[in-house]
């Protein structure tokens, strides 16, 4: 420790993750000759050249890659250090926290957080941002919450010793087509297959569990277009003759506000448990913990009352696990 200077931790960290002087430059907003020192000084301290030229580009040396998760997880415990506070008080606290979460998750159920956020921690701030890359984005400490099915092979991640996980509601899927479409409640699997089928990706292609169930019973199976939010396959099947999948209380909302209708899907669905996920790292946190806790009473409140649109929520789908704190794993 007396022997680095720890200011350049965070040029290290810039430069690890930019490979480019000059983009590590700008992101700590200091010149390309002082970033250029200091990669020398970073070179003569770990006696490793860290990058190196190849072509046109830069890249990491073997010792250079195998830094980049230590000095991430090094800077973000400086920074929990710097936010530490012995107690939270969400009446007078200005924390920000960072929310990631499908646009179905956002319609249906983040109204009810933001209410209560907005009544009982004026000064908190929440930046909710869409489902990209959400489980590199919690290792690097740029998202606190990350709200999705409990399923994260649908992520290309089949579980992770670092991230925590606590259920929040569960709902069901539905099949949504237009008013005058010929498909009614007799219709079997064949039948649903014969039509155009409008399906959901997300950004970085991230598997959902409408097509997974789906490629079960027909591994054929393709979308003929495809979205990249839920909330736009009501849109998409109002006015023709496709078919979609859509979650229950999604189906609820576009139902009031377009010329559609649901019909049971003739082929087995699992339910959709959304849940909360976090990492470790937070799980002492004063303030994340009462963060966690908006979410986990937000939720059972919503599903022991009505649905914000007026209309009675649908029933838990199996028996709520509140307070269960377990690793993804």
């Amino acid at each position: 420790m007396a022997r680095f200077d720890l200011n350049l931790l965070s040029a290290l960290n810039a430069l690890l993750c930019d490979r480019n002087v000059t983009r590590a430059a700008e992101r700590l907003n200091v010149t390309q000759p002082t970033m250029s020192g200091m990669l020398q000084r970073l070179r003569y301290q770990f006696d490793d050249q860290l990058l190196v030229r190849n072509g046109r580009y830069m890249e990491l040396t073997p010792f250079g890659a195998s830094l980049v998760e230590p000095v991430r997880e090094a800077l973000r415990g400086v920074e929990l250090l710097i936010l530490a506070e012995p107690v939270f008080d969400p009446a007078t606290s200005t924390r920000e926290f960072t929310l990631m979460a499908s646009d179905y998750c956002t319609s249906v159920f983040l109204p009810q957080v933001i209410a209560h956020i907005a009544i009982h921690a004026p000064g908190v701030r929440l930046i909710m941002q869409p489902l990209v890359a959400p489980i590199e984005r919690m290792f690097a400490g740029e998202i606190d919450l990350f709200i999705t099915a409990d399923d994260l092979s649908l992520f290309g991640c089949n579980g992770e010793e670092k991230l925590q996980s606590e259920h929040l509601f569960s709902d069901e899927f539905v099949c949504v087509v237009a008013k005058d479409h010929p498909l009614d409640e007799r219709a079997d699997l064949k039948q649903l297959l014969s039509f155009p089928h409008v399906g959901v990706e997300m950004a970085g292609k991230v598997s959902t569990l409408e097509t997974v169930a789906l490629r079960k019973h027909a591994p054929q199976f393709k979308p003929n277009f495809m979205v990249a939010e839920f909330s736009l396959v009501a849109n998409m099947v109002a006015h023709s003759n496709l078919v979609g999948v859509v979650q229950s209380r999604l189906a609820d909302i576009a139902v009031r506000a377009l010329p559609i209708r649901t019909l049971r899907p003739p082929f087995p669905m699992p339910t959709l448990n959304e849940a909360m996920l976090w990492h470790s790292r937070h799980i002492e946190d004063p303030g994340h913990v009462w963060f966690r806790g908006v979410f986990r009473d937000v939720a059972a409140a919503w599903l022991d009352s009505r649905a914000p649109d007026g209309t009675q929520s649908t029933p838990e789908l199996e028996p709520r696990r509140r307070a269960k704190l377990h690793a993804v794993s």
